[in-house]
């Protein structure tokens, strides 16, 4: 049977760390490491909370570091910080051959995704590649643009991916590369999680 499979970008397709932690360090002058930084975020603490605890900053730095933050996170030349997730390539190629896949993100400029995923070599194996430029939710970007089925599948890294599968009535598959660790990711409850690229082919229902 032909599933759909909803792929999410930042985290799950591509490693983009380097360029988020990059960005940070640039609008904060941040004295942490990569390794430090990231020890911290992958625990679930939100913008917000983290520049408040670790930096003392005021609600109005907050939203000054927000407003800075969406202007610069897309610039072009960013980008070249990203890297394909090892091992993700054969994982598009073999699932497009029996399923229709789509790249599903909530980056803000739907041209600059195609044009990474063009970029990655990635972007023909996908029947459509969507991002929400910030104006609607993922479920309400995937439910104006497929018929879901329960069978269906979305794939991410994040807690809201797993929200989102569920609002959707589809399964959820967790990536424990990206944003969150293994143990943050066990709390929202998804139907299987990924530690490495190899786990896909443990999953029943892939």
């Amino acid at each position: 049977m032909i599933k759909n499979i909803f792929f999410d970008f930042d985290g799950t397709l591509v490693n983009s760390q380097l360029r988020l932690y990059n960005l940070f360090k640039e609008l904060t002058n941040c004295s942490m490491t990569y390794d430090e930084y990231w020890k911290i975020k992958r625990q679930r603490i939100n913008q917000k909370d983290f520049l408040k605890r670790y930096f003392n900053y005021s609600d109005e730095m907050i939203a000054d570091f927000k407003k800075n933050w969406l202007l610069k996170i897309e610039e072009p030349h960013r980008f070249k910080d990203d890297f394909l997730v090892d091992g993700m390539r054969e994982v598009l190629e073999k699932l497009s051959k029996d399923n229709n896949l789509y790249l599903v993100t909530h980056r803000q400029s739907q041209e600059l995704t195609l044009k990474e995923a063009e970029d990655l070599g990635i972007s023909k194996y996908f029947k459509k590649i969507m991002a929400s430029e910030q104006k609607i939710t993922k479920v309400q970007m995937i439910e104006n643009n497929v018929k879901v089925s329960k069978e269906d599948i979305l794939i991410g890294d994040t807690g809201e991916d797993i929200k989102d599968a569920k609002k959707l009535g589809i399964k959820s598959i967790a990536v424990a590369w990206g944003i969150l660790n293994y143990e943050v990711l066990k709390e929202y409850n998804p139907d299987f999680i990924a530690k490495g690229i190899e786990d896909f082919d443990k999953c029943p229902f892939l």
